[in-house]
């Protein structure tokens, strides 16, 4: 396993990976720097009508949307990238061709896919406490909203991941997943905002911060906790049958 694993990362050296990782959470970091420096007075407002509490509240509140909707889509193309590598130029025949089983090649692959994205979160952890200090938030930070909202993300994800690496690995056509997955990050925006629905997997990622808007103001999240395990079972469950039928699929 472990010379798989060193396989795969000497080719995802020469893709675009490590772009998709960095872009979703400088971007949302990037927002959030010119919105609280621009628009200092309209955020103290909101902070007050939202009864935040403090800027930590309100920042783990304002780039939770954000973050739900960026990062399945980061999740989404990091897939595609990492199987396209063996789409391309036939890449399967010379692989499959190895006498290992296809079951640690899939699992191998969808190891770097979860390293790639538990960087993404970590660097968006350092950069919401590196923003919290540019711009002397009042107050202790906040570690454990802030590691819960960073890495919660990475669990709540998980059932998307697995669907969209299976779709990724077993169809050549990469626009065809990239399209499924925006798509899906887009419902989740809408099935997240009603009731009836905001228990499908699709709305996880919006609602998966650990903060929340509820009628006294911004609070914890007291789903939070139900979501990370709905989702690491199902993740877990859907991964297993996506390795399955991998092994037994005739892949081109």
């Amino acid at each position: 396993m472990k010379n798989i694993l060193s396989a795969d990362k000497l080719k995802l050296k020469r893709s675009s990976l490590l772009i998709i990782v960095l872009l979703v959470p400088l971007l949302i970091l990037a927002y959030e720097l010119v919105n609280l420096t621009y628009r200092s007075g309209f955020v103290e407002k909101q902070v007050e009508m939202f009864g935040a509490g403090s800027m930590w509240m309100y920042v783990l509140y304002d780039n939770s949307l954000l973050f739900g909707l960026g990062f399945p889509l980061a999740v989404t193309l990091a897939a595609s990238v990492i199987a396209n590598i063996e789409h391309q130029a036939n890449g399967w025949k010379q692989t499959l061709s190895m006498p290992i089983s296809r079951g640690k090649i899939y699992l191998s692959k969808f190891i770097w896919l979860t390293i790639s994205l538990f960087l993404s979160t970590t660097i968006f952890l350092i950069g919401m406490v590196l923003l919290g200090k540019v711009l002397a938030f009042e107050g202790d930070i906040p570690w454990g909203l802030l590691i819960g909202d960073c890495y919660g993300m990475l669990i709540t994800v998980l059932p998307i991941m697995a669907f969209q690496f299976w779709l990724s690995m077993t169809i050549k056509n990469q626009a065809f997943s990239i399209l499924i997955g925006s798509v899906s990050a887009i419902m989740g925006l809408f099935l997240a905002a009603a009731q009836t629905t905001r228990w499908f997997p699709l709305a996880y990622p919006i609602q998966s911060s650990t903060v929340i808007l509820q009628y006294e103001g911004i609070g914890t999240n007291p789903d939070f906790s139900t979501y990370l395990v709905i989702n690491l079972i199902l993740g877990i469950i859907l991964m297993f049958i996506g390795s399955k039928h991998f092994a037994k699929r005739n892949v081109q």
